[in-house]
Order: C-alpha cells, then sequence, then structure tokens
C-alpha cells in the first residue's frame, strides 16, 4: 500500500491510516519544506518524493504523476489524493 500526496492537508488527512499500515509515501517535492516528515522518517515509512512539482488541481498533472509512481513502485495498491 503507498500514499501519493500533493499537499500539506492531504498529508494531515492520510497521516493516522499511512502510520497504521507503515505505507510508502509519494510526496510532492514542496513537501520538504512544509511539512515537518520527522513523524513519519521516526515511524520508518519509506518517503520517496516526485521529480518535480505537481498541481493538485490540475487532473491531467494528477494522472501523470500516478503513471510516474505506477512504473517506479512494485505496489500497485495506490491510494490518491485529490481535491
Amino acid at each position: 500500500m503507498l500514499f501519493l500526496i500533493f499537499t500539506e492537508e492531504g498529508l494531515n488527512e492520510a497521516a493516522d491510516e499511512v502510520l497504521q499500515n507503515k505505507a510508502e509515501l509519494w510526496l510532492n517535492p514542496s513537501l520538504k519544506q512544509e511539512s515537518d516528515l520527522s513523524r513519519f522518517e521516526q515511524a520508518g515509512i519509506e518517503l520517496q518524493w516526485l521529480p518535480e512539482k505537481v498541481d493538485a488541481n490540475n487532473e491531467k498533472a494528477v494522472l501523470s504523476a500516478l503513471s510516474f509512481v505506477e512504473k517506479h513502485s512494485n505496489d500497485k495498491a495506490i491510494f490518491v489524493e485529490y481535491l
């Protein structure tokens, strides 16, 4: 199981489920500066970064990010943040 997250709000909403399931996180690069990721790192959650910032309001950009993650992950259970 993995989560594809674009915003701080989405990360906060998914946090409990991510931590409970020890799910892999794929994140927008902007979250490196905007978020406190230490709770995930301390829990041993694997953090992966998208190659470029994705506008979560742009459906085409979200689908492109999903395609990227599918190509670079073996996990097919992907939960995607949609605004």
